[in-house]
């Protein structure tokens, strides 16, 4: 771009900074026609109409200036003073001196950009409602990662002190916004405020509105999830923002709460029961040409990001009360996640078919010993849908879900089983397999993975934006496979089959119910007086079933450390190799003995002696010889 000179500016400068001015900035203008004039009131009052004004001054004087410049229409240069933070941020000033002299003389036409006022103040950087504490670090600008990990750590101290509050926010277009917030920040620009600079990447246009941005965490773990955030990540998500913010776009916002509230300017604290950010559009005449291109000629659709914020009726839940752990469900997600249960509890056509076809398909992967057409099972079986309503209707002692859920389980446990004897009896196999065997022997590492699937289930069935989740944890935990053994144990007459596999069955349902209940309870769904009973039964529950699992994994712990002395061990330069245990008294082992020739009976009874010397308990061997040559 061609150099356009002015034929006359003149720059206003801060007196009290005078070495500072003319060491370091009149230099620069030198061969720019200007005059000089010490900045002051009456000073301003002398410059005419639509003047080319260069000023070098703090933030503090701007507040004056500015409503001037808006007036006279004067063409405004601003030049970096060690002052000018806010001002320097919001007309994106170079922070070098000549570059910005540099880019003032270059501009052929200033560009207009709006001004923001508060209650009729004018605002350089941001407004902000809220508690004063919490606020004040949010409303911060660009700061180091050492002070940001400082204003962190004092903010979570004082997490216990965090208090929302009800406010009503009005857009110029007349939508209500009712919630209860922690913080409200209202800027022009995204990059104004080091809370709201992460709503986009780069401002390429002027949209002539204002940003609002609403902070409402309903827990300490969402107020700390938002702390972290604010301190390491860059950019808020592009597709959604988290839950506890709301976003929205207006040319003005009135903010009203029925009460005092205490709100800041630019960091200046001030209190007031309502308030009132416009946004005066094109009324700056600015010599910038980083300022984005300006669209205020333009129809400005309003934008309105909430969905995640307290609704209405949840407001007198949460406001002036100390923030709790765990976002307690509200109102309207109790009755929705209610609703949901009770359909999900009631026993269908479609739930009946799906039981015989997932029953038949486990039993076939079962027989087959293919692990991915158990899978499907896993995936197709609906068991999970009435063993989570089951689980709320045990929380809220809700008796008429607990006795829909339990009969439809009770029906597709029945049918289950019943279809996996029958297939059964119809196939002419009688061998355990590995996937059988897997399902014999349940431990405490079983019942792992049965709480965390019911955490899981529980908290898919209340969120309903992860619900696609659940056939994950159908996967995990492994309903219908177990009640198909238990099915084939029954065909073939054998207890220790039939009651392995059944007692895993239990063991998932027990886990899935405790953490299920657990869940819901945490998140809100009932409150402790009424939960109480629940939890102590299920937890009895669990901790009844526990005693043959302990005991299983205590022997399946002894059989590993078994193996894992006995492999590869040496003696009378024989190695023992693929060793298996199983259960029996004595203990019975079956391993490889590798030799460099045939080995006799008496050779293995000297390594049968040796083993129980190292194990030091009687054992009975099952040995197979082995020759390297």
């Amino acid at each position: 771009m061609e150099a356009f000179f002015m034929s006359v500016c003149t720059v206003l400068y801060d007196a009290e900074r005078l070495e500072v001015f003319e060491r370091d900035v009149k230099p620069l203008l030198d061969e720019h026609p200007c005059d000089f004039i010490v900045y002051s009131e009456k000073a301003l009052l002398s410059l005419p109409k639509n003047h080319r004004v260069l000023v070098w001054l703090c933030d503090e004087d701007l507040y004056t200036l500015l409503p001037m410049a808006e007036k006279h229409q004067w063409q405004l240069g601003f030049l970096p003073h060690p002052e000018m933070n806010r001002a320097s941020q919001n007309f994106l000033v170079p922070k070098n001196t000549k570059e910005a002299i540099l880019d003032i003389f270059s501009v052929e036409k200033s560009v207009s950009t709006g001004l923001v006022y508060c209650n009729d103040q004018i605002v350089l950087s941001s407004v902000m409602l809220g508690n004063p504490e919490v606020m004040s670090s949010v409303a911060t600008l660009d700061e180091g990662i050492w002070r940001k990990l400082k204003r962190l750590m004092i903010m979570i101290l004082n997490l216990g002190k965090m208090r929302l509050f009800a406010c009503e926010l009005e857009t110029s277009k007349q939508k209500m916004i009712r919630t209860a917030a922690l913080g409200v920040t209202i800027v022009y620009r995204v990059k104004n405020s080091d809370f709201t600079k992460r709503l986009e990447k780069k401002e390429l246009i002027d949209e002539s509105s204002l940003n609002g941005l609403i902070l409402a965490p309903r827990s300490i773990m969402e107020m700390v999830h938002f702390l972290f955030y604010r301190v390491f990540a860059k950019q808020f998500g592009k597709v959604s923002l988290p839950s506890y913010l709301g976003h929205v776009k207006s040319e003005s916002f009135t903010v009203s709460g029925g009460q005092m509230f205490d709100y800041s300017v630019d960091g200046k604290p001030f209190r007031a029961d309502n308030i009132s950010v416009s946004l005066h559009k094109n009324v700056l005449q600015v010599l910038n040409t980083k300022l984005p291109e300006n669209q205020a000629d333009q129809p400005q659709k309003e934008l309105v990001k909430i969905s995640g914020l307290p609704k209405p009726q949840s407001i007198k839940e949460l406001v002036g009360r100390p923030l709790p752990w765990m976002h307690h469900a509200d109102l309207e997600e109790v009755k929705e996640t209610f609703i949901t249960l009770s359909d999900n509890a009631q026993s269908s056509q479609t739930y009946l078919v799906l039981m015989v076809l997932s029953t038949l398909l486990a039993t076939i992967g079962l027989f087959a010993n293919s692990a991915p057409v158990i899978i499907g099972a896993m995936i197709l079986a609906p068991l999970m849908a009435p063993i989570v309503s089951l689980s709320m209707g045990v929380l809220r002692q809700n008796t008429e879900l607990v006795s829909a859920s339990g009969k439809t389980l009770v029906v597709g446990v029945l049918l289950a089983i019943f279809f996996g004897t029958l297939l059964s009896l119809m196939v002419p196999l009688h061998l355990i397999n590995s996937e059988i065997g897997a399902r014999l022997s349940p431990t405490l590492l079983d019942l792992g993975v049965a709480i965390i699937s019911g955490i899981a289930a529980a908290y898919a069935s209340a969120r309903s934006e992860i619900a696609k989740s659940l056939a994950g944890v159908a996967i995990a935990v492994a309903l219908v496979p177990p009640l198909a053994v238990s099915g084939i144990g029954l065909s073939w007459l054998d207890w220790h089959v039939f009651s392995g596999a059944f007692l895993l069955f239990i063991t998932n349902l027990a886990g899935i119910i405790l953490a299920a209940v657990a869940t819901f309870f945490i998140i809100g769904f009932s409150p402790f007086h009424l939960a109480k009973k629940g939890i102590m039964l299920s937890l009895g529950f669990v901790v009844m079933i526990s005693v043959p699992l302990v005991l299983a994994y205590t022997t399946m712990v002894e059989e590993q450390r078994i193996i894992y002395t006995l492999e590869g061990w040496k003696t009378e330069s024989i190695q023992i190799r693929d060793v298996t245990v199983r259960k029996g008294t004595p203990l019975y082992i079956s391993a490889k003995l590798v030799s460099s020739s045939p080995l006799s009976a008496n050779q293995i009874d000297v390594v049968k002696s040796n083993m129980q010397d190292l194990l030091d308990r009687d054992i009975q061997l099952e040995a197979i010889s082995a020759v390297v040559r």
